[in-house]
């Protein structure tokens, strides 16, 4: 299993998955321990009505 973050848009509901930096494909993670070391950080850079979360990615 593979886990990814997903971004939500809190005032409008919508959710998306992350991509990487050259946009071509979803950033994954093979252990949530990485995925979650790695949205601890990129929570911290996020807009006002965005949250995000780690979640499984098959």
């Amino acid at each position: 299993m593979a886990y990814a973050i997903q971004v939500t848009d809190v005032n409008k509901g919508e959710g998306f998955l992350l991509l990487t930096e050259d946009n071509a494909d979803f950033q994954r993670f093979d252990t949530f321990e990485e995925a979650d070391d790695f949205n601890y950080e990129f929570e911290q850079t996020l807009e006002d009505g965005l949250s995000s979360a780690v979640v499984e990615f098959n």
